[in-house]
């Protein structure tokens, strides 16, 4: 067995257990749910609520089970445009007998179909943040054998369990050098931005991937109509899901931005190590203790708590507001990729992190 492929069945269901790395995307009018496997389970069960129904899950017997699976993702067809669908997915045991055991259910995402047919952008840092506080950062991660391009973990519908079990008990030594090339154990900052761009635009495995040499995949994604590419020199500002590309092909990197703080400073979300989280550049003038910093604090210490007890350096130097080049999702027109319905590209990153926490 490869170990990015795991089987959805084992030995047993314990009540206490319930799927973890839950995630729903819309792409047109399909939204792909996906989660990772509960060991032991005979299968899944998906329940839906939908917008006019509250998001609360004290209210979750309004919601109805939509599709019954053994596999660990589904896409699920013709959902009506501009609209919000609710998830949450239960595993269960069936026994010889016929008697059936339930396991805990998983926490609720959602999802908004857009009008324009395309995905998000809102949904498109949703689901970058999926990953965040659950994955290392390891060289290759992402890539294929050869190290050619995207390998099977950066076109696969949701998370890879093996990066949360990878993940579980490495300490604040952790050194991505003892791990160069494990390359399904992790994400590296290339591998990591393919894969968030792959579950945006796909609700099937193994398409076409996106992963590229980190100095270069913002202006590659350019080339392949996904939006406009500046150099660094020409960059003004930083809006909501911009793709920023170090122009240092040695020393290469690559991050997706959140938004730009008043004090110049950008909240920002990348594969860097330890892992994937959430960080805030330093203001241009070099102040660490920037506007972006104390909101990437105050999120990976809320909701990341053992991650950020761990690896809690939070800022990120000058060179990110220096050194990267920019491509912008096309929103509007006929050649729109992404649509922007819910005006992130105009929303302050304080605004933005609470509605996506919020969802």
């Amino acid at each position: 067995m490869n170990v990015f492929s795991f089987s959805c069945e084992a030995k047993t269901v314990f009540k206490k257990d319930k799927p973890v790395g839950i995630m729903s995307t819309a792409v047109n009018n399909q939204i792909a749910v996906s989660w990772e496997p509960v060991s032991g389970a005979t299968g899944y069960e998906i329940y839906e609520a939908a917008e006019n129904l509250p998001e609360s899950a004290e209210k979750r017997s309004k919601y109805i089970v939509v599709k019954k699976t053994r596999s660990c993702q589904a896409v699920l067809k013709e959902k009506e445009a501009g609209a919000t669908y609710y998830y949450y997915i239960r595993a269960y045991k069936k026994a010889k007998n016929g008697k059936i055991t339930y396991s805990r259910k998983s926490a609720v995402v959602s999802t908004t179909v857009a009008v324009e047919g395309t995905s998000t952008i809102k949904n498109f840092l949703a689901t970058a943040l999926v990953p965040v506080g659950s994955t290392m950062y390891v060289w290759g991660g992402g890539w294929n054998e050869a190290d050619t391009g995207a390998g099977p973990d950066a076109k696969r519908i949701g998370l890879s369990p093996a990066w949360r079990s990878f993940a579980k008990g490495k300490k604040s030594s952790y050194n991505y050098k003892n791990y160069r090339y494990k390359i399904h154990k992790g994400l590296d900052c290339s591998g990591y931005v393919g894969w968030a761009v792959y579950n945006v635009l796909n609700t099937k495995k193994n398409k076409k991937g996106y992963v590229y040499s980190a100095s270069k995949q913002a202006k590659k994604f350019s080339e392949l109509g996904f939006g406009s590419y500046k150099k660094a020199n020409e960059i003004e500002n930083y809006k909501a899901g911009d793709i920023m590309s170090s122009t240092c092909s040695c020393c290469g990197h690559v991050w997706i931005v959140v938004g730009q703080c008043k004090d110049g400073s950008v909240v920002l979300l990348h594969s860097s190590p330890a892992g994937v989280q959430l960080n805030g550049t330093v203001t241009p003038k070099g102040k660490k203790n920037s506007q972006a910093v104390k909101l990437a604090r105050k999120y990976m210490k809320k909701y990341y708590k053992s991650w950020y007890q761990k690896y809690s350096k939070m800022d990120r130097g000058s060179s990110y507001l220096s050194h990267y080049g920019q491509m912008r999702w096309e929103t509007t027109g006929e050649n729109a990729v992404l649509s922007d319905p819910d005006g992130y590209r105009s929303m302050s990153p304080e605004k933005i992190l609470k509605d996506l926490f919020d969802r």
